[in-house]
């Protein structure tokens, strides 16, 4: 049975919350923004991190990932002395209510997640368990995994310690996880048994929407979230491949599709595909369910498929304007998935950068956020050192930086005078009459022929043909 709270949701203030002593196991980019989070509420959170280096850079204030008001969130925490970091787990039990499994589960070549961080996080909660205690995975797990960790559980507890299991997904956009944190679209709680749910649903919010259900139920929404977004971003691509063969533009398109209440606009925008930490791996998960259980996942197929092909339309296109890509220096403005992030997993501007490079190109790549050299040496420290001489631009993300690139100053900076802008930030008008050629994802191409599609149109024959005919 799924019983869905509706009430309205707003940002809860400090104390708002019956306070709970929370134990979170992984301070990564779920677990630290829970633990945050929970402390902001009125929670006492110890939060657990194994790694002696990102623990040290916490202690010393220093945020280990980029994630806009976490690094303030933090330090109100300690400072209010609600929020502790620990590198052992038992000593963060100490009177312990509940604990949260923030780690990760990569995914292996088959696309099935890796759970062995999480068994081995699950078997550490239970060994130091003075008493009883819910285990909450907030990790994204295929159905069937909180029975088989609630197993485990049972084996390593000591006697007379009762370790119950509950999932409650976590549901955090990069560059906003404070917010989605605070004010949820929507909160899930998969629990066999009605306490387990009411204190699950204790930690967050109050007034947050709430769905409970078992937890293979709560396991699966999460795949299946992000598998549909994953699918209305490839769509998206689609039909901007689409009106680049017809001339036509995308976005206007597209527009009109979302205004309908039973599609909605969100994720329907062009542009290199997704990436990140969550789609990639979730919908790759979400195919390997479907295999194990003997079903067929043929749209989240699809989906991997037109997003892997939407990266090469990039360059295809590239190629096309500037003739060959042999020796061409190009730029690539975007290294991190998506802007408002660090974060480079599966990044279409470093799959890109990659393809440009096999194809012959000289790149070099920036990002305001991403200063780690992961473009294997190509990375350089502003658009001015990425953009000078260049043959051809492309922008991936829609930071604010690349916004505001005057276009004549561009023109002067620029060898050549092709930009691709795949992130939609360009006004076309204005960095034409600079005299740069901008392509886009769905815009039209202006080197493509539009053809007449649908020939012969035999309703304008002046012989009308008879029915059946």
């Amino acid at each position: 049975m799924v019983n869905v709270a509706t009430e309205g949701v707003g940002v809860a203030d400090e104390g708002a919350v019956a306070e709970r002593r929370v134990c979170v196991i992984g301070a990564g980019y779920v677990g630290l923004t829970a633990a945050a989070c929970l402390a902001h509420l009125g929670h006492r959170v110890s939060c657990v991190e194994s790694d002696p280096h990102r623990l040290a850079m916490i202690r010393r204030h220093e945020m280990p990932i980029y994630e806009p008001g976490l690094e303030e969130l933090v330090a109100k925490g300690r400072a209010s002395g609600r929020l502790e970091f620990f590198s052992e787990v038992a000593p963060a039990l100490v009177q312990a209510e509940v604990a949260l499994l923030c780690v990760g589960t990569p995914p292996r070549p088959s696309g099935e997640p890796n759970l062995s961080y999480l068994a081995q996080a699950a078997r550490q909660v239970a060994k130091g368990a003075g008493g009883d205690i819910v285990v909450v995975v907030k990790s994204t797990v295929p159905p069937g995994s909180c029975e088989a960790l609630e197993l485990v559980c049972a084996e390593e507890a000591a006697p007379g310690v009762r370790i119950r299991v509950a999932s409650s997904p976590e549901f955090l956009r990069e560059s906003r996880a404070i917010e989605d944190f605070l004010a949820p679209d929507r909160v899930v709680v998969g629990a066999e048994h009605d306490d387990v749910s009411d204190l699950v649903a204790s930690l967050y919010p109050p007034a947050s929407p709430v769905i409970r259900c078992d937890r293979r139920g709560a396991e699966l929404v999460k795949y299946a979230s992000n598998t549909f977004l994953a699918i209305k971003v490839s769509f998206a691509n689609e039909v901007a491949q689409l009106c680049d063969a017809l001339g036509t533009d995308a976005d206007t398109v597209l527009a009109g599709v979302g205004a309908d209440q039973r599609v909605g606009p969100a994720f329907l925008r062009p542009g290199p595909g997704y990436g990140g930490s969550c789609l990639p791996k979730d919908v790759a998960g979400f195919r390997a369910i479907g295999e194990s259980v003997g079903t067929r996942t043929l749209l989240a197929a699809a989906a991997e498929e037109q997003n892997a092909h939407a990266r090469e339309v990039i360059v295809g296109k590239l190629e096309t304007a500037l003739g060959s890509l042999v020796g061409r220096s190009i730029a690539v403005l975007g290294l991190a998935f998506k802007d408002g992030t660090d974060d480079t997993r599966d990044s279409p501007g470093l799959h890109i950068v990659e393809q440009l490079d096999k194809a012959g190109a000289t790149v070099r790549a920036y990002d305001p956020l991403v200063h780690a050299d992961l473009a294997r040496g190509r990375r350089v420290d502003s658009v001015d050192q990425a953009v000078r001489g260049a043959d051809a631009v492309v922008i991936t993300t829609t930071s604010a930086e690349f916004r505001a690139i005057d276009p004549s100053k561009l023109a002067i900076a620029m060898e050549g005078n092709v930009v691709f802008d795949a992130a939609g930030v360009t006004d076309i008008p204005s960095w034409s009459a600079a005299g740069l050629t901008v392509y886009g994802v769905g815009r039209g191409t202006p080197l493509a022929f539009h053809p007449v599609v649908w020939t012969p149109l035999r309703w304008t024959n002046a012989t009308l043909v008879p029915s059946g005919a």
